[in-house]
């Protein structure tokens, strides 16, 4: 792996933080200016009007880094212009709150342009007998539903200062240490590009006085970018564990999502409701303070960033099993932790 470290694999990182740090300020400006501000609620837990649409600033750090890639494959061009199609919408919603169907147009539209560009989860493991799966004329829509899926789960999650951003950042990394082990280099130039844009905009996050939110601008694209970045570095590795890796990697994100989900539904309840039910949500009524709670989550997610990258090293069927026995203890945390708690709709 040292042999792959070239400056691109230093410099396109580094120039992607140093963009975004000093872009946020003048987007927190204009955000104040165009009215992108998140206004304090029973739901949310900040006590003021803070700006909004931060994460224009990592799409704009992300996307001017990206420039210098040298690659201009029709993969990458698509993964771009989608990343501006669902950043552009997340600013607008930040503007103007937008209702649920608008937002989920642009992540439509984003995925399809990317997946027309040829981002296609080709290959998954056979649960059926082990080897791998071709899903043929099924890529599309799987593909469409893990790029709109993680999306929005990096936008559920994106209740407390700095925990999509770090989240996000944790996950592109070890996306990224898995590209380099498996030979994908070109992905991994693209993962610590996108987890150095992301933690760029953690200190204005964690600020008091300049803070600013990223916004649907700022989950919608780290979300969308990490789903892509799966799908063309980890998920296309020629092994059993083929789409399993990237699962534990985001499986904060996507197991928070899918027991909201269940939960909502089993409650008699839509799934689009927002609740106070969320991991952060639980963490926190055990006494932790939000930033304790943040870097718990942190913790978490570097365990499972840790576990992702040993399983690539292990056989076939270890690595299944570690994949099996992950999830297994991921769902009994949950279940202790009231994740899956149910509340009846009032009658």
């Amino acid at each position: 792996m040292i042999e792959m470290i070239t400056p691109k694999l230093i410099i396109l990182p580094f120039l992607a933080f140093a963009v975004t740090a000093a872009l946020v300020p003048f987007v927190r400006n204009f955000a104040t200016k165009v009215g992108a501000v998140a206004i304090p609620s029973a739901r949310k837990i900040h006590k003021n009007i803070t700006p909004s649409g931060g994460g224009l600033a990592i799409f704009a750090g992300f996307l001017v880094a990206a420039l210098f890639f040298n690659r201009t494959s029709t993969e990458i061009i698509g993964f771009l212009i989608g990343g501006t199609i669902i950043t552009g919408m997340g600013l607008l919603d930040d503007i103007f709150d937008l209702p649920p169907i608008t937002k989920f147009f642009g992540q439509i539209l984003a995925a399809l342009v990317v997946i027309y560009s040829g981002v296609r989860i080709e290959l998954v493991a056979n649960p059926a007998g082990g080897g791998l799966l071709n899903l043929g004329f099924l890529s599309l829509p799987f593909t469409f539903l893990w790029i709109v899926g993680i999306a929005n789960a990096i936008n559920f999650i994106d209740g407390l200062d700095g925990l999509a951003a770090g989240v996000s950042g944790i996950a592109a990394t070890t996306l990224a240490v898995v590209a380099l082990l498996t030979g994908r280099y070109d992905t991994a130039v693209l993962g610590f590009t996108l987890a150095a844009a992301a933690f760029a905009f953690l200190p204005f996050n964690f600020s008091e006085k300049k803070k600013i939110f990223m916004g649907d601008a700022g989950s919608n694209f780290l979300g969308y970018s990490l789903a892509v970045i799966s799908i063309l570095g980890a998920v296309k590795v020629a092994a059993v564990f083929t789409m399993l890796v990237p699962i534990l990697i985001l499986a904060v994100p996507i197991f928070d999502t899918a027991f909201a989900i269940i939960r909502r539904l089993l409650a008699g309840k839509s799934p689009f409701v927002a609740d106070n039910l969320h991991l952060h949500h639980r963490i926190m009524n055990r006494g932790y303070t939000h930033k304790q709670t943040t870097f718990i989550i942190y913790g978490i997610s570097i365990l499972l960033g840790v576990v992702a990258i040993t399983s690539t090293q292990m056989s076939d069927s270890h690595a299944v099993m570690t994949f099996a026995g992950t999830v297994a203890v991921l769902i009994i945390s949950a279940a202790l932790l009231g994740l899956i708690k149910i509340e009846k709709v009032a009658h």
